[in-house]
């Protein structure tokens, strides 16, 4: 994993701090950034780039430790951890995204998109709460709906 010091190019992120991301590796970052998946905390921009920041050096001296099971078992656990963390970072952009794209409508989203299914209400881009069994509902009358998990903000 690495960690890159990041800073948003926007002028009202100018004074702001940095923050950090962490990903599998450089080319992951630059993918990642290039999907749009990477955003500044503050603002919410996509203008994000890489900060200067020293590297991690280490030195000729250091005893490299004998892998054996234990080490096996944390080091899969950490990378199943980095990968949580990817995901959480791209369900947070993706909320992002839905919120400053859609409307919200609240309980009445099942209600709204078979109105907007059916012609009754203009066509545009919704969300909001629905339970399973209005999930399925819409489902069985071809109405295309997502289920995405609504991540908090990492504070």
């Amino acid at each position: 994993m690495i960690k890159y010091s990041l800073k948003c190019s926007e002028n009202v992120c100018n004074k702001r701090e940095p923050f950090d991301g962490w990903f599998h590796n450089s080319s992951s970052f630059e993918k990642q950034i290039k999907a749009g998946y990477v955003s500044c905390p503050y603002c919410g921009s996509l203008k994000v780039r890489k900060n200067l920041m020293s590297p991690s050096v280490k030195t000729s001296k250091e005893i490299k430790l004998k892998t054996n099971s234990e080490n096996l078992k944390n080091k899969e656990l950490y990378q199943k951890t980095d990968k949580q963390l990817d995901m959480m970072v791209v369900l947070r952009n993706l909320k992002k995204q839905i919120q400053k794209n859609a409307e919200f409508v609240g309980k009445n989203f099942a209600k709204e998109a078979k109105a907007i299914h059916e012609g009754k209400s203009k066509q545009r881009a919704i969300y909001g709460q629905a339970n399973t069994k209005d999930l399925e509902e819409l489902k069985s009358k071809n109405i295309d709906v997502i289920n995405v998990p609504w991540v908090q903000e990492d504070n």
